[in-house]
């Protein structure tokens, strides 16, 4: 018979051996190699039904019932065994082994009417609202990792239009840098097509007229409040983020140039389907017309909305 304190003693030590165990039976996790990010944040994508997380398919039929409805499209299977795509991502299915497929992640209960709440809350980690302003997880990296070439920001954000209507504040409250410091703040580039001109001053500016503009500028933050009344970290985060700001802006274009070998840590994309489309077309022809060295297509759309691609020839030898 085991008396009360032989029992509370087996089963104390039961209780700390039990973690120690399973962390020594636990496989070795990889070491992680990827030191940037690239986030292709699909606003008002397709669900997840219709692409990565198939469900039970119904051909459609007349009086057909929506409650019967889970997938519009058939499932495909994929290099991975046992699990399937929906039809129309063949392409996708056939290198899925090469990445990484998440399908446990619940969004928050945060209501089906504004998705601003759902993205602040993916953004930063933080379901909303907050009493303080909270960090996007781009600004989470820039803190932790910093840039990797001292010119070019180490956080970048392209193609998000924070002017939508009803929910722009909400969109502009999670595209900050919040409680870690302004010098961790994205780097915004509204449109994609003036991403060079992002990056030096206005050419009907003049450098002399913007360094005169810079130090008055200098001059008005020393005697804004928050120079006056904020704390140490604050103010050397403020300044750094100007020093940081000038340096992009005046730095020789090399420099400051966003390549393979020099890139930030976190660029974030925003894009419908529609423009995420015609930016993986366009790669995929430049990466025909390589061989053939011919000029990439433009894509304009004429009086009736009709979109006509154009090749320029290459020039004939």
């Amino acid at each position: 018979m085991v008396n009360r304190r032989d029992w509370l003693r087996a089963a104390t030590l039961a209780a700390l051996a039990a973690p120690e165990a399973r962390l020594i039976a636990a496989p070795q996790k990889p070491a992680a190699k990827a030191d940037s990010i690239i986030l292709l944040w699909m606003a008002g994508g397709m669900a997840q039904t219709e692409t990565f997380d198939p469900k039970r398919y119904t051909p459609y039929e007349t009086g057909l019932k929506s409650d019967r409805v889970l997938s519009t499209f058939p499932s495909i299977p994929t290099v991975l065994d046992g699990v399937q795509l929906s039809k129309g991502l063949e392409k996708t299915a056939r290198i899925l082994d090469r990445g990484t497929l998440l399908r446990s992640h619940r969004v928050g209960d945060l209501g089906f009417i504004l998705h601003s709440r759902h993205q602040y809350h993916w953004h930063t980690g933080y379901e909303p609202p907050q009493s303080v302003a909270v960090p996007h997880m781009g600004s989470f990296i820039s803190r932790t990792l910093g840039p990797k070439n001292p010119d070019i920001p180490a956080f970048i954000d392209i193609g998000q239009n924070l002017e939508i209507g009803g929910e722009s504040d909400s969109l502009k409250a999670f595209h900050t840098a919040g409680f870690l410091g302004g010098e961790h703040s994205p780097f915004m580039i509204m449109d994609p097509k003036e991403a060079v001109a992002s990056t030096r001053p206005s050419e009907y500016l003049g450098m002399s007229r913007f360094e005169n503009r810079y130090k008055f500028y200098r001059e008005l933050v020393e005697k804004s409040a928050l120079r006056e009344h904020g704390g140490a970290f604050q103010k050397e985060s403020l300044a750094r983020g100007i020093e940081n700001a000038h340096r992009l802006l005046t730095s020789p274009p090399p420099r400051h140039s966003i390549s393979p070998k020099s890139p930030p840590r976190v660029l974030q994309s925003t894009a419908t389907p529609a423009s995420a489309r015609a930016v993986c077309w366009r790669a995929a022809w430049l990466k025909r017309a390589r061989a053939s060295s011919r000029s990439p297509p433009s894509t304009s759309r004429s009086a009736s909305g009709t979109r006509t691609r154009m090749a320029t020839p290459a020039p004939k030898a």
